[in-house]
C-alpha cells in the first residue's frame, strides 16, 4: 500500500441498541430492505430519515454502506434531501460509503446529482470518495463518475500524503483505472459498446428501410410510365413506333418492358455507331478536322434543345456525365412531383449538396453552374444566390459577432442557394491565434439552418478537408445526403477545356489541332503526378503558354492569321468617332504554337 497507508473503511452503523428501537428501525431497513421505502414515505415515520445513530450515521449512510437498491436511496433523499450533504462523526458522506462499496453506480450518480460538491469533500482522514474507490478497486464506471465530477481529485493528497492515483497503483487497480486517473482517454465500457452497436444497427435498419422505400417508389414510377405507354398502345399504337417499340409485340406490361429495353439498347448501338463515323456535321470546322472526339461533342451540342436553358448550361461542363445525370434526375423527380399534384407521394429530396474533388477538378466552376440551375429546375423557390468564404462569414473580434455575420449571410441567401467554397477554412487551425479563430461559430450557425433547407447550401472542398467538416458532429453529415464526387479530368478532357478556353479568348484552332492530338501531346510531355496536382489547371497553364508563344511569333513578323494577327487592329482608338469598316480578323493557333508552348512554357 502506498506510503504504508492503512486506509480504513468508513465506519458502518452499529447494530441496534436496546434503548434505540424507535430511531433505529429505519437504519436497519435502509440496509437493503424495500420496506424502508414505505417507512420513509409514511408521514408518521418519515422523520426517521433525519435521525443519526451514535456514530452520526443517517439512514442514507446505512443504505449506501450496505449497497441498498436505488429505490431505497431515492425514498430517503425524498424524505430528507439534505442527507446527501450530511457527514457522520468521521466526516464521511454517503458518497464515501458508495465509493468504498464500489457502487451501485446508479446510487453514486444520484448522490452526485443531488450534492455535486460531495466529490470534492474530504473526511477527517483527508480522503475523498475517489480515494476509497481507487483503494478498494471499484469498477471503472464508479471511478470514472467520481473522476468526471472532480478531475483534480486524482492528485489530491490525504493525511498520509497519498493521492487516489498512488493508491490505485499500489493496490493493483486495472490499467484502465490507472490510465483514467493519469488523465488518459478511457476505452468505452461494455455498455457503451453495446449501445454503440445498437445505434449502428438502428441506423442500418433505417438505411435499409429507406432503400426499400426508394425501390418501391421507383417501382411505382415505372409501373406508372408503363401504364401510360399501355394507354398509348390501346388508343394510338402507331405512336409507339417513334420510340422504337413495336405495338404488335406488346401484350402486357412485361412484354412492354422488354420492348422498352430493346429500344434503349438499339439507341445506344446507334449512338456508338454514329460516334465512330467520319462524316461531316453541318460543315463545321471540327468535323472538317476529322477528329472523332470533336465530332461526338458536336453531335451532343446539336441534340441540345435550343430553348432548354438547363441542358444548355449543363453542356458547359466538360465530361462529368454522372454530375449532369444527377441534375437531370433531380429535375425529373421535381417535375413528376408537380405533375402528380396534391396526391403525390412524399419524396426525400436532397436538402444540401457537397461537391468533392482534388485541386483543379473543377469544383468551383461546376458549383457556380449548378447553383444557377437549382432555381430553374425548381429545387429552390427563388433565384437568390450568395457565394461566401471565410472572410464573409467570420468576424475576428468575437464569436457573437461571427454568429451575427453568418446569420446575415444566411438571411441574404434565404429562399435560394448559399455556396461556400473551401468550407474547411472555417475549422479551427493551429496557424491562427485561438482568440481570433471563430470559424466554428459560423459553422454552428450554418448547421442550425440546415434542417429547414432554406437556403440550400452547396459546399465545395477537397475530399479530406470536407470530410473533417462532415465529421464535426454538429449536424452537417446527416443533412448532406447528395455528395457529388468530381474525378480528375483525363488528358482528353483537359484538351477539350483548353480548346473551349481558346475559343473564349478569340483564338481559332488551326488544322490538326484536335482533342486527340492535344491529349497525346499533354500525356507524352507531362508527368502523371504533375498532372494530378493540377488537373484542370493544366488547360489554363497551356493557354497562358500558347498566348505567350503567339505574341512571340507576332513580334517576329510571322503571319498565320487571315490578314492581321491582332484582333484589335480593326478597332478605332478610344478617342476616335469612326466606326470600324471591317470586322476583327481571327487569330489562328497552329500546332507549332502549341508544341513550342509545351516545350518552352508548360
Amino acid at each position: 500500500m502506498a506510503g504504508g497507508t492503512n486506509l480504513a473503511a468508513p465506519p458502518q452503523a452499529p447494530p441496534p441498541a436496546d434503548g434505540g428501537r424507535e430511531n433505529i428501525d429505519l437504519h436497519e431497513l435502509a440496509k437493503g430492505w424495500k420496506a424502508a421505502i414505505a417507512r420513509s414515505t409514511d408521514p408518521a415515520t418519515r422523520h426517521e430519515a433525519q435521525v443519526k445513530n451514535d456514530r452520526g450515521n443517517l439512514p442514507l449512510h446505512s443504505a449506501a454502506s450496505f449497497r441498498a437498491p436505488l429505490e431505497v436511496s431515492e425514498a430517503l433523499l425524498e424524505s430528507y434531501p439534505e442527507a446527501a450533504s450530511m457527514t457522520n462523526n468521521y466526516g464521511n458522506l454517503a458518497l464515501h460509503f458508495t465509493a468504498w462499496k464500489k457502487g451501485p453506480l446508479d446510487v453514486e450518480k444520484l448522490l452526485l446529482q443531488v450534492f455535486p460538491e460531495a466529490a470534492a469533500q474530504k473526511n477527517n482522514h483527508g480522503n475523498l470518495p475517489l480515494h476509497y474507490a481507487a483503494h478498494y478497486n471499484a469498477p471503472l464506471e464508479v471511478v470514472e463518475a467520481l473522476y468526471n465530477a472532480y478531475p483534480e481529485g486524482a492528485h489530491q493528497k490525504n493525511n498520509d500524503s497519498n493521492t487516489p492515483l498512488d493508491l490505485a497503483i499500489a493496490d493493483g487497480a486495472s490499467q484502465n483505472v490507472v490510465g483514467l486517473l493519469q488523465g488518459k482517454s478511457v476505452p468505452p465500457s461494455d455498455d457503451e459498446m453495446l449501445e454503440g452497436a445498437k445505434g449502428k444497427c438502428d441506423r442500418m435498419e433505417k438505411e435499409l428501410q429507406r432503400g426499400m422505400e426508394e425501390h418501391d417508389l421507383i417501382r411505382e414510377e415505372l409501373e406508372s410510365v408503363l401504364g401510360l405507354l399501355m394507354d398509348v398502345r390501346d388508343n394510338h399504337p402507331h405512336a409507339l413506333y417513334s420510340a422504337g417499340i413495336d405495338p404488335a409485340a406488346v401484350s402486357d406490361l412485361d412484354s412492354l418492358l422488354d420492348q422498352v429495353r430493346q429500344a434503349g439498347e438499339a439507341d445506344r448501338r446507334s449512338e456508338a455507331a454514329a460516334a465512330g463515323e467520319d462524316g461531316q456535321l453541318g460543315g463545321t470546322a471540327i468535323a472538317a478536322q476529322g477528329d472523332e472526339d470533336d465530332e461526338l461533342q458536336a453531335i451532343e451540342d446539336a441534340l441540345i434543345p435550343p430553348d432548354d436553358e438547363v441542358e444548355t448550361m449543363l453542356s458547359k461542363i466538360i465530361g462529368l456525365d454522372h454530375v449532369k445525370n444527377q441534375m437531370r434526375g433531380l429535375r425529373r423527380t421535381i417535375e413528376l412531383d408537380k405533375l402528380a399534384g396534391p396526391n403525390r407521394r412524399e419524396r426525400t429530396l436532397p436538402r444540401h449538396i457537397a461537391l468533392v474533388g482534388n485541386p483543379g477538378s473543377g469544383k468551383t466552376y461546376v458549383a457556380r453552374i449548378l447553383v444557377s440551375l437549382l432555381h430553374k429546375i425548381g429545387a429552390v423557390p427563388t433565384p437568390n444566390f450568395v457565394e461566401a468564404g471565410r472572410d464573409e462569414l467570420v468576424d475576428r473580434k468575437s464569436e457573437a459577432r461571427t454568429t451575427q455575420k453568418a446569420r446575415r449571410v444566411l438571411e441574404r441567401a434565404s429562399g435560394g442557394v448559399l455556396f461556400i467554397d473551401e468550407a474547411y477554412t472555417l475549422l479551427p487551425s493551429g496557424a491562427r491565434s485561438r482568440g481570433r479563430d471563430h470559424g466554428a461559430a459560423a459553422l454552428k450557425e450554418i448547421a442550425r439552418s440546415l434542417p429547414s433547407g432554406g437556403p440550400l447550401v452547396v459546399l465545395a472542398g477537397y475530399p479530406g478537408d470536407l470530410q473533417r467538416v462532415m465529421a464535426s458532429n454538429i449536424g452537417f453529415k446527416s443533412n448532406f445526403l447528395l455528395r457529388v464526387e468530381l474525378p480528375d479530368p483525363s488528358p482528353a478532357e483537359v484538351s477539350r477545356m483548353f480548346l473551349m478556353k481558346l475559343g473564349q479568348k478569340g483564338y481559332v484552332p488551326g488544322e490538326g489541332l484536335s482533342v486527340e492530338y492535344l491529349s497525346e501531346l499533354i500525356e507524352g510531355n507531362t508527368d502523371e503526378d504533375w498532372r494530378a496536382e493540377r488537373n484542370g489547371r493544366v488547360a489554363d497553364l497551356l493557354l497562358q503558354a500558347v498566348r505567350a508563344e503567339v505574341k512571340r511569333r507576332v513580334a517576329g513578323g510571322e503571319t498565320e492569321s487571315r490578314g492581321s494577327l491582332s484582333p484589335f487592329r480593326a478597332l478605332p482608338s478610344p478617342s476616335s468617332q469612326k466606326v470600324p469598316t471591317c470586322p476583327p480578323e481571327e487569330i489562328i493557333v497552329t500546332v507549332e504554337d502549341v508544341q513550342n508552348a509545351v516545350v518552352n512554357g508548360l
